[in-house]
């Protein structure tokens, strides 16, 4: 047996044993994604009742539900701290769940300076290489710092991971690993994917008409970065690079049909740049295979200043509202934390820095509340505890189905005419009365 496997052997526990050392008062962190901890969780669970004031973290779950609060649902025993609201968050109930707004950037530097501390840390990586190292497959993210955070790391190990391409900070040798815990393999859990809407479409053809060879794209999951990597795939553009929060299957196929080289990047020419990804079982494959990725922490993908290296980078992120002076929401709804600030800003403001950059801020004009009424995405002003992603005074591009709009430069009257063009028609009339109100329109001011 070699010297790396008889230190993987030595550290092996059951999760039962390490649910054992957590404690009352406990902060256990289970990272994040489709890696979040499933052997200690379940064997936590199990605990229910038994112990006090237990803190379990999350960063944004992409698997199962929390085994935990599944088995505690008084309460008793287990509440959620995250950084990222999640479905599986947002199934725990709001008084046993708190919410820490940062951005993805910032994530490491919180655990760095402890101002965020964990005393168990336990997520799924891979089995060690020849060289003991346990690779964070497919998402490194925030994934080293979380580990070396704790006070004790319990590698969950997952055969169905494998080694990723990438900077140093995408493993961990085994002999950082407080424990290890086996169990029974789940494979990563695919995102489906579903085939964009008209209006994604429409969207998608407006941003597409701002992109150029050579342009180094953010983009991020959903059917709109999925209809933008469709039109790509269609059109004469040439020489793209990647540098991006995320990577999912829209890069995947426009790096197969050859839309993508990274020839004209100023930082990893030629490779792939992500903190985090997640697709489909067959973009999993792609990882597993691709030798062009460079997988990395988030506080390196999502630095502003690091961003703005690469010339022509275009961020294209999502917004839920926009009022008409610029105000971005993009993680609340009637108060309500629904997803979190995340990558948002870093972009919009890096995209910026760079040579001929751009921030591409997009969505559909209207949305349809529970109740059956469609809504403006398009507001006069934000209801009281309205969350604001990206202020005004950082906006660039907004793009609806309708249209195309850029607000940099603008005062508050152009800024409320460009928004209301892009509006939903039938919302048009009511968004200029709105604007009248606020002392936003003037007579020179276009009704068409």
């Amino acid at each position: 047996m070699s010297a790396v496997m008889e230190l993987y052997h030595s550290k092996r526990i059951t999760a039962e044993k390490a649910a054992a050392m957590v404690h009352s008062h406990s902060v256990v962190d289970y990272y994040a994604f489709s890696v979040s901890s499933r052997y200690l969780d379940a064997a936590l669970a199990k605990r229910a009742g038994e112990l006090e004031d237990v803190t379990i973290r999350s960063e944004i779950r992409v698997a199962p539900p929390f085994a935990v609060f599944m088995a505690d649902p008084e309460g008793k025993t287990f509440r959620l701290e995250t950084l990222f609201m999640g479905p599986f968050e947002l199934m725990v109930p709001p008084e046993r769940r708190s919410y820490t707004p940062a951005r993805v950037s910032e994530f490491e530097r919180l655990f760095a300076a402890r101002d965020i501390s964990s005393d168990f840390t336990a997520f799924m990586v891979s089995p060690p290489d020849d060289e003991g190292y346990l690779y964070f497959c497919p998402s490194p993210s925030l994934a080293l710092m979380d580990a070396r955070n704790a006070k004790c790391f319990f590698a969950e190990i997952n055969e169905n991971l494998f080694p990723i391409a990438g900077s140093e900070e995408r493993r961990i040798h085994i002999s950082e690993v407080g424990y290890v815990i086996e169990g029974d393999n789940p494979k990563l859990m695919p995102l489906p994917r579903a085939k964009p809407s008209p209006i994604a479409g429409a969207i998608a053809r407006h941003i597409v008409g701002e992109l150029f060879d050579g342009a180094c794209l953010q983009v991020g999951y959903g059917e709109i970065p999925d209809a933008v990597a469709e039109l790509i795939v269609q059109s004469d553009l040439k020489d793209l690079g990647i540098h991006t929060e995320f990577l999912g299957d829209g890069v995947m196929n426009l790096y197969k049909t050859g839309k993508i080289t990274g020839a004209r990047k100023q930082l990893q020419p030629g490779k792939i740049t992500s903190g985090i990804a997640f697709g489909t079982q067959e973009f999993y494959e792609f990882m597993r295979e691709c030798p062009d990725l460079y997988m990395t922490t988030s506080s390196y993908t999502n630095n502003s200043a690091v961003i703005a290296q690469n010339d022509n980078v275009i961020g294209i992120n999502a917004f839920l509202d926009i009022n008409l002076s610029g105000d971005v929401n993009a993680e609340s709804v009637g108060g309500n934390t629904l997803s979190g600030t995340g990558g948002q800003l870093d972009f919009v403001i890096g995209s910026q820095w760079s040579k001929n950059g751009k921030s591409i801020l997009c969505g559909p004009s209207t949305y349809v509340r529970k109740d059956g009424v469609r809504v403006s995405r398009v507001v006069g002003t934000f209801p009281a505890g309205t969350s604001v992603t990206t202020p005004r005074s950082c906006m660039h591009y907004v793009c609806t189905e309708y249209g195309i709009v850029n607000l940099r430069g603008r005062n508050l009257c152009e800024r409320a005419e460009l928004l209301i063009g892009i509006a939903h028609p039938d919302f048009r009339d009511g968004l200029i009365v709105e604007a009248e109100q606020m002392g936003l329109w003037r007579p020179r001011n276009r009704r068409g």
